[in-house]
């Protein structure tokens, strides 16, 4: 009796000590797992909300008036990625006014301009829906920084490989 009492102790005392000896070893992996892989896309998406929140943040500044020059107009992009064309109703009275501009997107990441080719129908459509809800008087050199910057704001949320970092216009045509 007492060699059977002394083998469930010794089998007992195996599979606890497998059991933590595979408990470590799991830990072990999900911790390097974590910081192999996990950690750096925390901090890709960490750096974008902190340009997300600096760009807010030069849009309150720029319509408090404070800054002679803007945020944008400070920022240079290294690459910029032609949205195209748009030809919008505005928002007024009557139906009558319409805006026609040209839109590019800046960004400084190589990798973002595969995603913006993918996301382009997204993007116009995030323009449009800007552009749509503005009246004659809102089209004006005071007005353009808010403009872009609210694109900015809809059209970031969109991307998940970079963020954009400016909005160019050219030929920009209301009547």
């Amino acid at each position: 009796m007492e060699n059977g009492i002394e083998k469930k102790k010794g089998l007992n005392f195996k599979i606890v000590l497998m059991t933590l000896l595979f408990l470590i070893l799991v830990s072990a992996g999900a911790y390097f797992g974590y910081s192999k892989f996990l950690k750096d896309s925390g901090s890709k998406s960490s750096n974008a909300v902190a340009q997300n929140n600096s760009l807010v943040q030069a849009q309150q500044t720029s319509s408090q008036g404070n800054s002679s020059t803007s945020y944008l107009q400070q920022v240079v992009s290294k690459y910029t990625f032609e949205v195209g064309d748009f030809t919008v109703n505005l928002a007024d009275e009557g139906g009558k006014n319409y805006l026609k501009i040209s839109v590019f997107l800046g960004y400084d990441d190589k990798k973002l301009n595969e995603e913006l080719t993918d996301k382009k129908p997204m993007i116009r459509d995030a323009v449009i829906e800007i552009l749509r809800t503005k009246k004659v008087e809102d089209i004006n050199s005071k007005n353009m920084e808010s403009i872009k910057m609210e694109m900015i704001k809809n059209i970031n949320p969109l991307l998940q490989k970079g963020t954009l970092n400016n909005i160019y216009f050219s030929d920009i045509l209301t009547q």
